[in-house]
């Protein structure tokens, strides 16, 4: 259930859209090779044109109980869009792949196979016309995938 600054901060990013959210999630972790990570994962959202993500400065919490960071670094917002249009591919594959990849600086993560669906934490990996490559720790792949084929006029 949505609270009263949820409700706002909505209607506030739908204002800048300039029309409707038609999409939204919460993704606990985030890469984009050459670019950015983001451990404590951004939101993402859309109005089916344009693909919109932030993050938010938080501190990390075990079970709600706030983690201290000795050596906290400065805070930089986080906010990248992109036409959907513009996605070429959406996969999965491994965490360990898509960290390997943000390390290396190159896309070199494979789509994951059975065993490593069944076994291993997965992320989803979206390609753009440009060569952007980013990883997102989702709650509903399957969802995104459905969603972004709608908007795409699949």
């Amino acid at each position: 259930m949505d609270t009263n600054d949820t409700i706002q901060f909505l209607k506030e990013r739908e204002e800048a859209l300039g029309d409707k959210i038609r999409y939204r999630t919460y993704c606990t972790w985030y890469a984009r090779i050459g670019h950015e990570k983001r451990e404590y994962g951004v939101f993402l959202y859309t109005d089916g044109r344009i693909m919109m993500f932030e993050d938010f400065d938080r501190d990390p919490q075990i079970l709600g109980i706030p983690i201290r960071r000795k050596n906290k670094e400065k805070y930089e917002k986080l906010t990248v869009s992109f036409p959907i249009s513009s996605i070429v591919s959406i996969d999965r594959t491994t965490h360990k792949s898509a960290e390997r990849a943000f390390i290396d600086g190159k896309d070199s993560s494979k789509s994951a196979g059975m065993i490593a669906r069944a076994l291993c934490k997965l992320v989803t990996k979206v390609t753009l016309s440009d060569g952007t490559v980013m990883f997102f720790e989702m709650m509903d792949h399957k969802d995104f995938m459905n969603r972004i084929k709608e908007f795409k006029g699949l």
